[in-house]
């Protein structure tokens, strides 16, 4: 499909469609953007955290897909005081932890203070 074109999204959305099957965390999808997460209470979270982005990189592979890692980012929102890195990798590379992600035009920041959307706004 040529880019910029009517049916690219939704021919893009029809084929990615099946992606959530085998992945127990919840998965969003918009557009060509993922976000998958789970509340972590335990180490057994964090497995099987880990074990559903392995997942994913195998349906990546199987269906022809580069999932770019150095675009991902892993992030914790708490605002308890994170002790060790949670260490998560997506096709055998490590994904980095950051303090803050854009998701959906809003500015999220791990310790839920809204204080860069807040400055983001005003020099809007």
């Amino acid at each position: 499909m040529p880019q910029g074109n009517a049916l690219g999204p939704l021919l893009f959305l029809v084929y990615i469609n099946d992606i959530w099957r085998n992945v127990d965390s919840s998965i969003r999808l918009f557009a060509d953007d993922s976000t998958i997460y789970r509340k972590i209470t335990n180490k057994n979270d964090i497995e099987k955290l880990q074990k559903d982005l392995d997942t994913l990189g195998e349906w990546a592979v199987e269906n022809g897909i580069r999932i770019n890692p150095v675009k991902s980012k892993e992030i914790r929102f708490t605002r308890a005081q994170a002790k060790n890195p949670l260490g998560y990798s997506l096709s055998a590379q490590k994904i980095l932890e950051a303090n803050s992600c854009k998701y959906f035009g809003i500015i999220l920041r791990s310790d839920l203070n809204w204080v860069d959307q807040v400055i983001h706004t005003r020099t809007l």
